[in-house]
């Protein structure tokens, strides 16, 4: 499949209220100097009343803004590309890289697509095409994550949503478990974000992964990993250091993965109209 030129975030200019909100907050609350900027939700209540813009919903305004789109280039210009949730109705603007962790580039290692077929012919034949879940599907029928940290993984659970404070409700696409090389063979915790290829990584989201694993499994070895697909329907799995703040997150480990598939696997999936996705 060609690669496309597609943007990660959409850079979110044209919208007619969540940028202006933002300018506005960042504008009032910025003062030279400034690493971070804390507001409220009654910042962005009062923004909006300000500008006579209506808003149902004041946290979707930030939910969409940190992850989903680029940030008004006022703010980026300042050095603040981190958008964050540091507890209930509180947010925060960080001085930071950009909140997207570019993908390594690097050597791709080819491996057999071991997905059963009853369920890979009722997905679509390019991976590219693949959601979240179904990216995880067949991760882990390949073992994949095993290949990567060296261990045997188990899936504790799938779409994890918990409150931690401090930070709100942390999201997990899947939390897996694996047993560390050391004599008291404790289980190394493995918070797992995966993104679809439209979708960016984004370090808010694996520092709160973080978070999480220290809240609920205290003790406990912490892993973050993100799986990603790219446009060329190649997987590249990251690992990151187990840190809570966005901004120090570094990539420790990565590696892309190219899954095959077998003419006979390829003529079922292409002969099967039905698509769960």
């Amino acid at each position: 499949m060609p690669s496309l030129d597609r943007p990660l975030q959409t850079h979110g200019l044209t919208s007619a209220v969540y940028v202006p909100i933002l300018r506005r907050i960042f504008t009032k609350k910025y003062t030279s100097g400034a690493t971070f900027l804390d507001f409220t939700l009654d910042d962005v209540r009062q923004a909006a009343l300000d500008l006579g813009i209506t808003v149902r919903n004041p946290a979707d305004v930030i939910y969409r803004m940190r992850s989903r789109t680029v940030l008004p280039e006022e703010i980026l210009n300042a050095g603040f590309y981190i958008l964050r949730q540091v507890g209930r109705g509180r947010y925060r603007f960080e001085v930071g890289e950009s909140t997207i962790i570019p993908l390594p580039q690097g050597a791709v290692t080819e491996a057999l697509d071991l997905t059963p077929l009853p369920v890979r012919r009722l997905l679509p034949e390019a991976i590219a095409e693949f959601d979240e879940q179904a990216l995880l599907t067949v991760v882990n029928y390949c073992s994949l994550l095993d290949h990567f940290t060296g261990l045997r993984t188990y899936r504790l659970r799938s779409h994890v949503r918990k409150s931690v404070i401090g930070i709100g409700q942390a999201e997990l696409d899947e939390l897996d478990v694996a047993v560390a090389l050391r004599d008291d063979e404790e289980p190394v915790i493995l918070p797992v974000e995966a993104k679809a290829a439209p979708d960016a990584i984004n370090r808010v989201q694996i520092s709160a992964m973080v978070a999480f694993s220290r809240v609920y499994f205290p003790g406990h070895e912490v892993r973050p990993i993100a799986i990603k697909v790219d446009y060329d329907s190649l997987v590249h799995i990251l690992e990151f250091n187990p840190t809570e703040e966005p901004a120090q997150l570094v990539v420790q480990n990565a590696a892309t993965y190219q899954l095959k598939l077998s003419e006979q696997q390829r003529r079922f999936v292409r002969r099967t109209e039905t698509r769960l996705i």
